[in-house]
């Protein structure tokens, strides 16, 4: 009798174990969009683009050229102001709320033309070793009196700014990764006029690849780390790189 009821008890557990796997069959991992889009229009202005630019925290965050209606999607949900503008009008600011997986469609806007004289900047940013257009540029412009304008490049590497101040000298910064820091003076623009202008970009050169285990190449940039130093004091390179040189020393001691 126990020979007989040995199997069935291990025939038993094994239907039991079975039945156990399917109770808590594995969940699905569904992944949510995190972004949103926003639409509107724009009371169009014959002969005149429209810049629509959204900013968050007093950033830019990206920008469109437009007749009339945009749209601008894949958002990060959050809230932004959108800045909307065109040569020779007020720019119009409006407060946005970005909801994800969601279109947000806002109010008409009609700019009203500006009363004061005003000046203009366009220009295309180029690479000055390959001639190549450059996209998505952020470029600032600061006044005499310490006012900063922002704009992107397009996929033409096309810049604007506009409704400037009237004949007062500006200067012109750009800093984009793989190239050199640019500033370029501008000189005072009459009212009512549009200067031209061509600002090439030099690339930063290559860093040296070294075989691996043989330590950071050339123009590479380090990894923020923390390292003691003869007292067992820690120092992270963090806390010096904004506003010192750094030096690495190994000393092994005495012999």
């Amino acid at each position: 009798m126990k020979q007989i009821l040995a199997p069935f008890a291990l025939a038993l557990l094994l239907l039991v174990g079975s039945g156990c796997e399917t109770e808590n069959p594995v969940e699905d991992i569904v992944e949510t969009d995190t972004t949103g889009t926003l639409r509107g229009d724009v009371q169009s202005i014959d002969g005149v683009l429209i810049q629509v630019r959204l900013l968050k925290d007093g950033q830019l965050v990206t920008q469109i050229e437009t007749q009339a209606s945009y749209e601008i999607g894949a958002i990060e949900a959050g809230n932004y102001t959108l800045q909307i503008s065109a040569k020779g009008y007020e720019t119009k600011e409006v407060a946005v709320t970005v909801i994800a997986e969601e279109v947000v469609s806002l109010d008409k806007v009609t700019l009203v033309a500006l009363e004061t004289p005003v000046s203009h900047l366009h220009g295309v940013l180029t690479n000055e070793t390959t001639g190549e257009v450059l996209e998505g540029v952020s470029l600032q412009l600061t006044d005499n009196a310490g006012n900063i304008y922002e704009t992107l490049t397009t996929a033409a590497g096309v810049f604007t700014f506009e409704n400037l101040p009237v004949q007062q000298s500006m200067t012109l910064t750009i800093a984009h990764a793989g190239y050199e820091d640019k500033a370029v003076e501008v000189n005072p623009i009459p009212a009512d006029e549009t200067l031209e202008l061509t600002v090439e970009l030099t690339p930063l050169p290559e860093a040296e690849q070294l075989p691996p285990g043989q330590g950071l190449s050339i123009g590479s940039q380090a990894p923020d780390f923390a390292l003691p130093d003869g007292n067992g004091k820690a120092h992270a390179l963090a806390d010096y790189i904004p506003n010192k040189n750094v030096v690495l020393v190994f000393y092994r001691g005495g012999w």
